[in-house]
């Protein structure tokens, strides 16, 4: 049996967590969430994701921090992240791709644009 990919999505937005983690768990994903850069760090103790799929706003700690922190960390720095965010300026994007990210998609945003990202990305990493 082939193994599940894991995606770690890190939402607070409830309504778009359940709308992405259904359409990925029906896809064959295992779908871990965390509400905040916090608990995902938290969640990445124990759970370790072939993507992370993350907002940029949000709680204490925003998604570029949350990205700075990740890549610090070495059995963690590779993997894959995308920027999942209302935030569609040039300097956020900029930000984003000097930062290490592999991905960054606007919202709104449709769950299959989401899914063809995450697709290239892995093929990419392979």
């Amino acid at each position: 049996m082939e193994q599940k990919l894991k995606i770690l999505l890190v939402e607070d937005e409830e309504e778009l967590v359940l709308i992405v983690k259904t359409f990925f768990q029906d896809e064959g994903y295992d779908v871990r969430i965390a509400m905040n850069a916090e608990e995902a760090l938290v969640t990445l103790e124990k759970f370790f994701p072939d993507i992370i799929v993350s907002d940029v706003r949000m709680g204490r700690m925003d998604g570029f921090q949350f990205l700075e922190t990740l890549r610090a960390m070495p059995e963690k720095k590779n993997i894959p992240f995308i920027f999942l965010t209302i935030m569609d300026d040039r300097q956020s994007v900029e930000r984003a791709a000097k930062m290490g990210a592999d991905g960054y998609l606007t919202k709104p945003f449709d769950v299959e644009d989401l899914h063809d990202k995450i697709k290239k990305v892995l093929a990419k990493r392979k």
